[in-house]
């Protein structure tokens, strides 16, 4: 018995949501007591970063053809992939949809006009608290959805209160770490080379896309704080900031630095391939988000053995101990003062090298509940259950 699951994606460049929906398809299995699970990847905006690796996977890929960047073209391009978006579903006709994203979680709920007895599974990523007419869409048709899933116990309230979904319907599903993807390829000495820095210097790191809701306005001001403090201690150890990512505010971002004059402690690397190597590299790494839903990159840091400091936001407060988490619902001010006390104490202890015995992580919290294999073995039973009256 075939159940055939459409796996919808608002598009395929590099992101964390991306990331996890590849390790789900990299590991669900071909038969699973009994039953074959047969998977078609949709995704609304052609091409990305990513697209690569799913076609390595083997997995039935289509795309609806809208631009990467919204634009006055995708205006013309819509009624087109909205089109191909039906016409895919009612020749399919999937068991199961779950999409990825405000897009393609948006979109996806129509399937249940023409296919009834389709589950429909939204997965939220993130506590999205900057554009509140999407709560508003999402919550104007909730009536189409079986279920939401969420990656994180904040995120599940936000979503609940945000979007006003019974909560019977919003499911915990643990993001996946695949530790066979976390490969370093690349000496931390090399890495750190590359940047001009030895082994000695010290490094805080953060990964990610230059956007809004990832905050590196407030890293780069983390940054000019920290050089300040340092300036005015007995300490002279060099050290940097970097950032690796791209996005829409990369310019912006750039031009604050200089306007801060911190152009020479904050480096811009740009989009890398492999981020792990870079991670390795860091002293600290160091996540700024004024929202989030509980990021991949948090956990992979921690697994490479990393001091993790970040805001608490969603999904964050129930990995790192209360020490490493700075409230964003103060003054800006004392916000950034809290960051550089804490990395500031972070780098103390790098000088006497007694970092090492720093721990980050909560001491009851278990890593392994994002095991690839424990969380499939969530999503696999969930996928039957919900769609078992119609096999």
């Amino acid at each position: 018995m075939n159940i055939k699951i459409f796996y919808i994606i608002t598009s395929l460049d590099y992101g964390g949501t991306q990331k996890n929906l590849y390790y789900i398809l990299k590991n669900l299995p071909k038969n699973y007591k009994g039953l074959k699970f047969v998977p078609f990847l949709v995704s609304l905006k052609k091409n990305g970063r990513f697209k690569k690796k799913f076609v390595e996977l083997g997995v039935k890929l289509y795309d609806l053809n809208l631009p990467l960047m919204t634009s006055l073209a995708t205006i013309f391009v819509l009624p087109y992939s909205i089109i191909k978006f039906f016409y895919l579903v009612i020749k399919h006709k999937p068991n199961l949809i779950h999409s990825f994203l405000f897009q393609a979680n948006f979109l996806s709920r129509f399937a249940k006009l023409v296919l009834p007895k389709t589950k429909i599974i939204c997965s939220e990523r993130v506590a999205e608290k900057q554009k509140i007419w999407q709560h508003i869409l999402l919550r104007l048709t909730n009536w189409l959805v079986d279920f939401v899933t969420v990656n994180s116990e904040r995120l599940r309230e936000f979503v609940i209160q945000s979007q006003k979904v019974e909560r019977g319907k919003v499911i915990l599903m643990h993001n996946i770490i695949d530790q066979e993807e976390i490969k370093i390829t690349a000496p931390a000495k090399k890495i750190r080379e590359e940047i001009g820095l030895t082994e000695k210097d010290f490094v805080v790191l953060s990964v990610g896309r230059l956007h809004k809701q990832k905050g590196f306005d407030l890293f780069i001001e983390i940054a000019k704080e920290f050089c300040n403090k340092i300036k005015s201690s007995v300490k002279n150890h060099r050290f940097l900031f970097v950032i690796v990512g791209d996005g829409e505010e990369y310019n912006l971002l750039v031009r604050y630095a200089e306007e801060l004059n911190v152009e020479d402690y904050v480096k811009f690397l740009g989009y890398k391939e492999n981020v792990y190597d870079y991670i390795n590299a860091c002293d600290v790494f160091l996540l700024t988000s004024y929202w989030e839903g509980c990021p991949n990159v948090i956990l992979e840091a921690i697994s490479l053995g990393k001091i993790v400091v970040s805001t608490k936001v969603e999904g964050v407060d129930e990995i790192l101990k209360e020490e490493f988490l700075v409230n964003l619902q103060q003054d800006r001010k004392i916000v950034i003062k809290d960051f550089v006390e804490i990395i500031y104490r972070i780098y103390e202890k790098t000088l006497l090298e007694d970092y090492r015995s720093i721990n980050c992580a909560k001491e009851q919290i278990d890593l392994s509940i994002y095991n690839k294999d424990k969380v499939l073995r969530t999503i696999l039973p969930f996928y039957i259950d919900k769609v078992s009256y119609i096999l």
